[in-house]
């Protein structure tokens, strides 16, 4: 279990304390923007990794607490929002967003379209409600460690991202934040923006289904626990 707190730990530190801090400006100075990124992806990939590794060896530690057994009727209810949660995921990797410094050059005569209508930050939305669901139905100590460390990050990142974003486009980024929201769909239930599914575009959704149903079948292999 220590292995797994230092693990979540150093992986929480590097986002927080370089990537969002003025810290990564002075490195980005120091040694320039390609060799910041080259090695924050390297970190962020070892990190990740070592994550991975020590949560399945925390499985089985004597002092990973199992708390209480999700009912069958959460793990349905969390099934159903595993898909969303990766459909986010999935559909905002791979559709452009402005959000990003590359969509800044369109803004504000780009009208907020896509899986932005759901979530500004479908990416960081997804991981965090993937890390929810995993949390709520694992009622073992290592799942609370490793996907409360997803969460965690995912919803200090998406304001971390605003803030920076805001304070280098003023009101140009507002007008999205405005249109927007980071919890899914919420902007769409006040009547900030409408929901068009068409423009989510079918062979993104076709990828993500595709994927959620591959994780589904080898869900006991790859994770040595039933998706259901």
């Amino acid at each position: 279990m220590w292995t797994l707190a230092l693990a979540c730990a150093f992986f929480l530190s590097i986002h927080v304390l370089i990537s969002g801090s003025r810290l990564k400006e002075q490195l980005v100075d120091a040694i320039g923007a390609g060799i910041y990124k080259l090695l924050f992806a390297l970190l962020s990939l070892g990190g990740f990794f070592w994550m991975v590794t020590a949560f399945f060896g925390a499985r089985s530690d004597p002092f990973n607490h199992h708390f209480w057994e999700a009912p069958f009727i959460l793990k349905t209810i969390a099934f159903v929002f595993n898909f969303v949660g990766l459909m986010l995921l999935i559909v905002g990797a791979l559709s452009p967003s402005p959000t990003n410094l590359k969509g800044a050059r369109h803004w504000p005569d780009e009208p907020v379209s896509g899986i932005i209508r759901i979530s500004r930050h479908p990416v960081l939305a997804g991981i965090a409600l993937l890390s929810a669901t995993h949390l709520v139905c694992n009622g073992n100590l290592a799942a609370w460690v490793f996907f409360g460390t997803l969460l965690a990050l995912s919803l200090l990142g998406a304001n971390s991202i605003d803030r920076k974003r805001e304070a280098a486009f003023g009101d140009a980024y507002a007008s999205v934040m405005r249109r927007t929201s980071i919890v899914p769909f919420l902007a769409i239930f006040q009547g900030r923006v409408a929901f068009e599914p068409a423009e989510l575009g079918v062979l993104r959704v076709m990828v993500a289904t595709s994927a959620f149903t591959v994780l589904v079948v080898l869900h006991e292999l790859l994770f040595l626990r039933p998706a259901l």
